[in-house]
Order: structure tokens, then sequence, then C-alpha cells
């Protein structure tokens, strides 16, 4: 029996900065589905490779944000866990693009805290306005299951995903579990 050699494309980096693995998803990036120009592919060694794999791992989906409103109408957005910059620019954690009243950094700040497992909308750090269920935001204010969040000319609809209900913390490493006895 012979034994055959399984070969991975290495993980790929788009024009916006975004890394993806093009076995999985072709010649697009898998965060913002542009198409990837080959000459602009960036190979990773395996070193850099695992590295990216456990920031990836440490950097889970916590929930999401939907635009019900405006030109990204049906796009989602991952909030992930700590702060979550949103704006229209390539290195926001939740970049908007397509509205133009999107102030470019920082229209808006999302925080999943997974000691108190909530999220939180924080004010603006420019000038852009954002409004939560209709009213203007002043200060830093928990996000509840489907709130609307009202920025620029946008609406998004607040989906979680951990809470009260689900963790990461909870489902714990392997080492973890081993450790336990479990």
């Amino acid at each position: 029996m012979t034994e055959q050699k399984r070969t991975l494309k290495p993980i790929e980096r788009c024009p916006d900065g975004h890394f993806y693995n093009s076995s999985r998803t072709g010649e697009f990036c898998a965060v913002c589905g542009k198409k990837l120009d080959p000459p602009e592919a960036e190979e990773m060694t395996p070193e850099e490779t695992e590295e990216l794999t456990l920031q990836q791992e440490a950097n889970k989906v916590c929930g999401w944000l939907v635009c019900i409103k405006g030109n990204n109408k049906g796009q989602d957005y991952v909030i992930r866990e700590g702060k979550n910059f949103l704006g229209s620019a390539s290195d926001m954690d939740i970049q908007v693009v397509g509205d133009k009243k999107i102030e470019k950094r920082n229209h808006a700040v999302i925080m999943y805290d997974p000691r108190q497992r909530s999220t939180m909308l924080l004010p603006p750090e420019s000038r852009g306005m954002v409004y939560l269920n209709g009213q203007v935001l002043f200060e830093p204010t928990v996000l509840e299951p489907y709130d609307d969040l009202e920025l620029g000319g946008s609406v998004f609809k607040y989906a979680p995903f951990c809470g009260h209900s689900f963790s990461w913390s909870e489902t714990g490493s392997e080492d973890q579990r081993e450790e336990e006895g479990a």
C-alpha cells in the first residue's frame, strides 16, 4: 500500500489583510469575499501558520450585526471577544463599506466581555452618531438580543451567540478537560 501525501495550500492574505485558507474558500477571501489576485498572495511558513491558527482560536465568534436597512442589507458582521471597532476603513475590526455616512474609524465600538457574559455598545470615538433602538447613545449600554443599531444610513440588528446561555469558557480547552479528568 502506498502512502499518499496530502498537500494543503498555505494560509494566504487578501488585499485587505485578512487571512484565509484558499483550499477551503478557493480564490475568495473568507472574511470579505474579495477575489485574491495571485500576485498578491502571501505564503506563510509553517510556524506563521501555527501562530495564526492559535490566534484565530482565541478570537472566537461572540455575536453578529446584520444589516437590515441600507446599502449592505443582508450582510453580517462578526463580533469577537474584546473591543470591536466599527468603521469604513480597512483596518477596522468591523468594516462597513458602501455607506458614506459611516466614519472611517471608530464610528462605534462594540465590546463582548467574557467575564460579564455581555455585549456592550460604547459611544462613538468619532463625530458619527449612533442610535440604539431609536435613541441617541451617550453612555455604554448593554445590548439585548435583536436590538437595532443605526449608524450613518444603515440599520443593524444585533444577534448574540455568547451570553448567559453559552460561553466559550464553558467549553474549556482539551488540556483543561484532561487536567480535570473528563
